[in-house]
């Protein structure tokens, strides 16, 4: 498992440098229309998934018109194996936000989901809705689903994307418990050289992705079945599975995990917004002494509140430039976040950023997020109360 610096991992920038950025900007007005016209279509679709019954042919209309309205288009590498059906667990890497629907149309498997949709539009986007309140629940939802469906179910265990030029993240062992053997499949993703936008980049958003696969003429996704793999030491077939697919794609393995992943994004978007607030301000040195008293006021506020991340409060801090004021907000509700990992409590999986982490965090997490939170305020406010000798109160 290599040591590899977890910068080379991920695009920062969405774009490619030099004459290429001109590519981009000379198909923009195509690509904005692209996008009005897929918004439309999914819209459409959405419509039709909702006021019609659930049945086969639906399904494989909305499939196709999914892929229209995000431009997939889903191929096997010529070296492939053959599916085995032995196997009802397909494991595969993470690439994309949208792999769920490539992973559908090719596996014909599942990917567990919270998100409540029309049920022949959830199974058009390869997603099934499962209680993910722990990791033993949703274990034992895919094992009751798996009983139930002639469905698999395709698990991702890097739960992050990269820039898939190096390296994997390392695979989490849970999927790896369900059964004794597992497919694995490796996924590449391409757009086309006349519009060089890469697929993923850091700390940007789910739906920053969505758009941009409906801005760009196609993403093609290459699959490739690998040998089934069996093993009843889940750890060891997890080591297993990892290498083959990082052998099948060319990458190696590393040991930098989904948690390093969000903590390297959380400090890149703090470098940003520091950079932002100076850049739009002015260099005298009233604005430098400025930017160093916010500095410490934000670690002023993270001496109180250890779990709320770093650009939460100096989100808040830059409105109110008060500290009591910015704990009382967290304290009170008005600024909501999402907790950062208790640093001496390690956790197995830790979800990246985004709209969809919190849906992570209530899936690998090991109580739920309203107990951590409620904890975690309790703590907050007993420390709050001793550091300014509130005691009284």
């Amino acid at each position: 498992m290599s040591q590899i610096d977890i910068q080379y991992l991920f695009n920062k920038s969405r774009f490619p440098s030099g004459w290429r950025l001109l590519l981009v900007i000379l198909y923009s007005p195509v690509g904005v229309l692209l996008v009005l016209l897929r918004l439309f279509v999914t819209l459409q679709l959405w419509l039709v998934a909702s006021l019609l019954p659930d049945c086969n042919p639906l399904q494989t209309f909305l499939s196709y018109g999914i892929s229209f309205a995000f431009g997939i288009i889903v191929k096997f590498d010529a070296e492939s194996e053959l599916r085995d059906k032995q196997s009802r667990i397909i494991i595969a890497n993470n690439v994309s936000v949208l792999d769920h629907i490539a992973i559908h149309r090719a596996t014909e498997t599942l990917i567990p989901s919270l998100w409540e949709l029309p049920a022949a539009l959830s199974n058009a986007l390869g997603l099934q809705e499962m209680d993910m309140g722990s990791k033993d629940i949703l274990i034992a939802n895919i094992k009751q689903f798996l009983a139930t469906s002639t469905y698999g179910i395709a698990i991702q265990p890097e739960f992050g994307t990269t820039n898939s030029k190096v390296a994997l993240l390392k695979f989490n062992s849970w999927p790896f418990s369900i059964e004794t053997s597992v497919q694995p499949v490796a996924i590449k993703a391409s757009r086309p050289e006349f519009v060089p936008v890469h697929v993923t980049s850091l700390a940007s958003t789910w739906w920053t992705e969505v758009f941009w696969f409906m801005f760009v003429p196609y993403t093609i996704f290459t699959l490739k079945y690998l040998k089934i793999r069996r093993n009843s030491d889940h750890e060891a077939l997890m080591r297993e599975v990892e290498r083959d697919i990082a052998d099948a794609l060319g990458l190696k393995t590393s040991s930098h995990t989904i948690s390093d992943k969000t903590e390297y994004e959380r400090r890149y978007r703090m470098e940003m917004i520091l950079s932002n607030t100076r850049s739009n301000r002015s260099t005298s040195n009233s604005q430098v002494i400025h930017s160093i008293e916010i500095q410490r006021m934000v670690r002023q506020v993270s001496e109180v509140l250890p779990l709320v991340p770093h650009n939460v409060i100096l989100r808040d801090l830059l409105k109110t430039r008060n500290v009591d004021v910015t704990i009382a907000n967290i304290l009170d509700g008005i600024v909501t976040y999402t907790p950062e990992p208790n640093p001496q409590t390690p956790s197995s999986v830790i979800p990246p950023s985004g709209s969809s982490n919190s849906a992570k965090d209530k899936i690998f997490g090991t109580s739920s997020f309203q107990e951590k939170k409620a904890k975690m305020i309790q703590e907050a406010r007993e420390r709050y109360i001793k550091k300014h000798g509130l005691t009284n109160c």
